[in-house]
């Protein structure tokens, strides 16, 4: 890491530097890595503490004689972390030209990623099987359309987008509200990993052992929004924290949209209300989307296969909504044992789903 970066990193690593404060340290110094001159910080004590309590001077300043600044480097390095501060050629424009890009971003991962077209597919943690669906659905016709999705890696609609991409062959990056080593939820740990494996992104503005504490994750939803040409939301709930997510995508000028779902269902209040209030636009298929930028769906070749006419029957079965495996006996009238041998082709084929007690829907 060369002596500017690290001098970011550095004073990005003590809890007492304020974005603020940090903006005002750099703006007393001539170049970022005088940081490590103890002599020039010593010299610019009376600045320093209009904003700074003495006690936490003088931490700085033993911090700077022991420079401790190459432990931190080390630490990244064999953590496998990349720092990438808002001075280097890799930070994403996206992010530099909002009102707090982030001093550092630390990521795992396929950083190219950064200034590729990103697609933000969001929603609530306590996801239904219908916005489970929605979410599959056009999460495929988004990675089939050419975008990187871009999810936080919560549980809910998150999970289902980083999975789904995976896949589906597809890049994603997931914003993390923590440090990359305290992963939340720790059942995503795998998730997170298969993402750094399969060529995907994870990154964070926090320093990685930061605890993801409760209010880390609205500030990191700026980060999605801003990263992304657009925000989806398959299912929300009224006080889902993804309104903080559309009220950025709003402010940087980005396209918000939703898919609608039942009056009666809690988990769609949300996206619903947002609709009505013509916050964001509603979208009942992937083409909706697309059409806002002039692309159409590249429909991937398994899909432009001939089937036979006996998986065309449960097909069409399908496409009128999710069907238990007793509702399909009734409708194609096939013997169980029939019905079985195609829904498993269909299944390997990649062209429906199951979900809990024997129900299947087209994707």
């Amino acid at each position: 890491m060369i002596e500017k970066e690290l001098a970011i990193v550095f004073v990005d690593s003590f809890d007492f530097f304020t974005y603020k404060k940090k903006e005002m340290l750099f703006k007393l110094l001539n170049r970022e890595e005088d940081v490590f001159d103890y002599g020039i910080i010593s010299n610019l004590k009376t600045d320093l503490l209009k904003f700074l309590k003495e006690e936490v001077l003088k931490i700085f300043l033993n911090q700077i004689i022991a420079k401790e600044y190459l432990k931190i480097e080390k630490m990244l390095q064999e953590l496998g972390i990349e720092a990438i501060t808002v001075n280097s050629k890799q930070y994403p424009t996206s992010l530099k030209n909002i009102d707090t890009p982030p001093f550092v971003i630390y990521c795992k991962g396929n950083t190219s990623l950064l200034n590729k077209e990103g697609f933000a597919v969001v929603g609530t943690r306590h996801i239904t099987s219908y916005g489970k669906m929605a979410t599959e659905k056009f999460t495929k016709g988004l990675v089939g359309a050419g975008f990187t999705i871009v999810s936080g890696l919560a549980e809910g609609v998150d999970t289902i987008a980083h999975k789904t991409t995976l896949e589906e062959n597809g890049k994603t990056i997931a914003v993390v509200a923590g440090g990359l080593n305290e992963i939340y939820p720790k059942n995503n740990t795998n998730l997170a990993k298969s993402i750094v494996e399969k060529g995907g992104l994870i990154l964070s503005e926090q320093r990685p052992y930061k605890t993801p504490e409760a209010y880390l994750f609205p500030i990191r939803n700026r980060i999605i929004s801003a990263l992304s040409e657009g925000v989806l939301i398959t299912e929300a709930q009224e006080k889902s924290g993804v309104i903080h997510t559309k009220n950025y995508a709003l402010d940087y000028g980005k396209d918000v949209f939703c898919v609608p779902g039942s009056i009666f269902s809690m988990t769609s209040v949300g996206a619903n209300r947002m609709i009505v209030n013509s916050q964001a636009k509603a979208v009942i298929e992937v083409q909706d989307i697309l059409d806002e930028y002039n692309m159409s769906l590249k429909v991937k070749k398994n899909k432009l296969e001939n089937f036979s006419m006996e998986e065309n029957i449960v097909i069409e079965a399908l496409k009128s909504g999710e069907k238990t495996f007793q509702e399909l006996v009734l409708i194609t009238k096939f013997e169980t044992k029939t019905l079985n041998s195609l829904l498993t082709t269909l299944l390997i084929r990649g062209l429906i789903k199951k979900i809990a007690r024997n129900i299947y829907y087209l994707i």
